[in-house]
């Protein structure tokens, strides 16, 4: 089994309450919201998160770990600050998407000729009622991971009595299968954790593939441990404290970051950064735990304790 995630990203609750209530079924409320729908085989999860615009974190955590961005252009037809901040956190991660206009709040092009200066200026629009459940999903595709190996993006750990531990999370890329062994990052050196048990939606499965939201029964760990640990991997890939980024400031952002305490959004983890510039646009981030990283690997820069604009830009590990 695969799937694919899409975020669902907007400032009306209730306008996007109804359309994902319309094409998916909930699946998850929590930190994120998840919908969740089978289409031809393939398992989309509709991503949301409810405490936006109070905190960016959450949806941070879903454009840095999703296939596609649904932008729910506001019912009164005119973007304000928030929606900015929206535009300018998918642009700073490169992700695709499209634009939803509802009930005829604004001409498409209106709605782009609004968002100019950031990526969604080039995204499609589609024009609906909030009530339909009719979509049309070809536009979405598996974003690109690491040439090989398998990442999951953990955010929650427990113990389930008769279990043991327990791992939520999503397949970024690669299979995970009952048997594997993978690492936790960060942990502890050599480290390998067996996988007893797949579950998705309460279902066992022998494996599930990217896009697939898990839950994981573990051996070798204690759910302790892995809350300290934000990802599990195969062992092929890099894990550091210190990445080497391009990093492109957005225009909207006035601030310097060379040797900044910032923040970067890293494959569905905030990760304290300090960056120091390296010139030409490179810079080193010096970062307190390990993360999983590869060459083309994307990440939001952001600067939580702003007063105005909390997304500084995008950065390409080098």
């Amino acid at each position: 089994m695969d799937g694919l995630t899409v975020g669902v990203f907007g400032t009306d609750k209730e306008v996007k309450s109804r359309f994902q209530s319309a094409i998916a079924k909930k699946s998850e409320a929590g930190g994120v919201d998840v919908h969740v729908r089978t289409e031809a085989g393939r398992r989309y999860s509709f991503l949301d998160s409810p405490d936006f615009p109070e905190r960016v974190q959450g949806y941070a955590e879903v454009a840095s770990i999703v296939d596609h961005a649904f932008f729910c252009f506001p019912s009164s037809g005119k973007l304000a600050a928030p929606d900015g901040e929206l535009a300018v956190l998918l642009s700073s991660l490169g992700l695709p998407g499209t634009i939803l206009v509802f009930d005829r709040s604004s001409p498409p092009e209106a709605a782009l000729a609004a968002l100019k200066g950031t990526a969604l200026a080039d995204y499609a629009v589609e024009e609906r009622q909030p009530e339909s459940a009719a979509i049309d999903l070809s536009r979405i595709r598996p974003r690109g991971g690491a040439q090989s190996g398998t990442l999951v993006y953990v955010d929650r750990a427990f113990t389930v009595k008769g279990v043991g531990t327990v791992a939520l999370g999503f397949v970024l890329f690669g299979k995970v299968s009952v048997h594997d062994q993978l690492r936790p990052i960060p942990g502890p050196k050599d480290v390998r954790v067996d996988v007893k048990g797949i579950q998705v939606s309460d279902v066992d499965y022998d494996e599930a593939g990217r896009g697939v939201r898990v839950g994981l029964s573990l051996r070798g760990i204690e759910a302790g441990e892995l809350q300290r640990s934000h990802w599990l991997d195969d062992g092929s890939l890099s894990a550091v404290e210190r990445l080497e980024l391009r990093v492109e400031r957005s225009q909207f952002y006035r601030q310097e970051l060379n040797g900044r305490e910032m923040h970067l959004q890293i494959q569905g983890e905030t990760v304290p950064a300090k960056l120091s510039s390296r010139g030409g646009g490179l810079a080193e981030a010096t970062l307190p735990w390990q993360v999983p990283s590869w060459e083309g690997m994307g990440a939001a820069i952001l600067d939580l304790n702003g007063k105005g604009l909390r997304v500084a830009g995008g950065a390409t590990c080098t």
